[in-house]
């Protein structure tokens, strides 16, 4: 799919009051700030549509600014990039970024890889993401490692040390990568609770989901 049909069919969603990433925080209903049941539904139906196309992470436009500020004049790679939504967004505010997955969400796929997304956003590398670290990137971008497999403790393994990862999905016991994965997370990296506390300022969730960023640095 070419970038202006892309644009072309959020446009079209939007109007159709489809729910689409990189509004301020303040347009979303939280899923933890929701009290009317009835908007909690809709959320949670919106939640459907936006994981095809998008993923699990609901991108505010702060927490995009916020990323974009925290790796101006670094080298960034999206591990796992999906439909690189995000890794556009970045670029798009002068970050050298690369997007890197196993799946091209624009070709003809095994349905049961990857999430079900339908539209390509940024794609610079088609293949093992683990294979192009440590690689000279300053940060790496890690949004919700798929549950069950070992992707992210690899991203992790391979990382070297001073290298900052910015995780998004949830912790320990949830939906997102696997128990060795935290594991290496608690042993070979250190928070830094500045940035982490300021990124989750503006984050928001869907229902049912437990998500949110962690920066850290390998020691």
């Amino acid at each position: 799919m070419t970038q202006s049909a892309i644009l072309a069919e959020l446009e079209a969603a939007e109007q159709a009051g489809a729910l689409l990433p990189g509004l301020p925080a303040a347009s979303y209903f939280s899923a933890d700030l929701l009290d009317d049941p009835e908007q909690f539904d809709v959320l949670y139906h919106q939640r459907k549509r936006y994981n095809r196309e998008f993923g699990f992470c609901l991108f505010t436009a702060e927490c995009i600014s916020s990323l974009a500020a925290l790796c101006k004049g670094k080298k960034v790679l999206e591990a796992g990039s999906g439909s690189g939504w995000l890794a556009d967004q970045l670029a798009q505010q002068g970050i050298e970024v690369t997007a890197a997955d196993w799946t091209d969400y624009s070709q003809p796929r095994d349905m049961k890889r990857g999430y079900p997304m339908r539209s390509v956003f940024r794609l610079d590398h088609h293949g093992d993401a683990v294979a192009l670290l440590p690689g000279g990137f300053d940060v790496v971008l890690l949004v919700w490692p798929n549950l069950g497999t070992p992707f992210g403790e690899q991203v992790a393994h391979a990382m070297q040390s001073g290298q900052v990862m910015f995780l998004e999905g949830e912790e320990k016991g949830g939906n997102t990568a696997t128990e060795e994965f935290f594991d290496v997370l608690s042993t070979d990296f250190e928070d830094l609770d500045a940035e982490t506390l300021a990124l989750n300022e503006h984050h928001r969730t869907f229902p049912g989901l437990h998500d949110r960023w962690q920066i850290v640095r390998k020691k």
